[in-house]
């Protein structure tokens, strides 16, 4: 059975819940009260549906032809590899991450290596995520996962949560999910700076063509939330 630890985590500094709605110690506006956090490991396994996000935050659309082919509800081009960030507005840790995030892309984006940030949680709004993009200049490779296409994939079911998938027979394999790196020991726990920088670890050995190295813990996070389909 995967190792779950299930926290309560509000959206002030202290992390401890209130009521009615506020704003994160980030600045994103969120709905305090009781949030279930958790550490996962696990693994899921069916393919289904994507939405890609356009400014408007577009509805799902028949796949062309070329999308057909290729099983994949985006365009990965010439890419070496993809990766996938998976975030929440309303996740403190995500939030917090997003600066290496966005770091680690910058220091990629010459080696044809794709991002895209994938919000997988059904409570999102496209208010909030329209919020939150803006906020942290996430303004082009932006996706929702309101079927689970993506985490069924790649096996992710924390934010943050990172995969690295590479071009395999006009499709995309997972070679690593896993935490982006060690700077949260556990919730509430945290290093002043990482010290093991695992998705770095898991794209160089792709460019290199070397063996991908596992994740050296599991991520640390909030759990995804995921209405009951209607």
């Amino acid at each position: 059975m995967p190792l779950v630890s299930i926290l309560r985590l509000g959206c002030s500094k202290s992390h401890r819940p209130s009521t009615g709605t506020n704003s994160s110690s980030d600045g994103i506006p969120c709905m305090c009260g009781s949030k279930l956090i958790a550490m996962v490991s696990g693994v899921r396994t069916v393919l289904l549906c994507l939405v890609l996000l356009g400014d408007g935050l577009a509805s799902a659309a028949p796949p062309s032809s070329a999308q057909k082919q290729s099983a994949l509800p985006f365009d990965f081009g010439d890419a070496r590899a993809v990766v996938l960030y998976f975030i929440a507005s309303d996740c403190p840790v995500s939030n917090r991450l997003l600066p290496e995030m966005l770091r680690i892309e910058r220091e990629f984006a010459a080696s044809r290596v794709h991002f895209f940030f994938v919000y997988p949680n059904t409570t999102e709004t496209a208010a909030t995520i329209r919020v939150h993009r803006a906020a942290y200049g996430l303004a082009y490779n932006t996706l929702t996962d309101p079927r689970e296409t993506l985490a069924r994939l790649t096996s992710a079911n924390v934010t943050p949560e990172a995969a690295v998938l590479i071009p395999q027979n006009k499709s995309l394999r997972p070679v690593y999910t896993g935490r982006i790196d060690d700077r949260y020991l556990s919730l509430g726990t945290e290093r002043p700076a990482a010290t093991r920088h695992d998705l770095e670890d898991a794209i160089a050995a792709v460019l290199a063509d070397r063996p991908v190295p596992p994740p050296g813990g599991p991520p640390v996070g909030c759990a995804f939330m995921t209405l009951p389909a209607k």
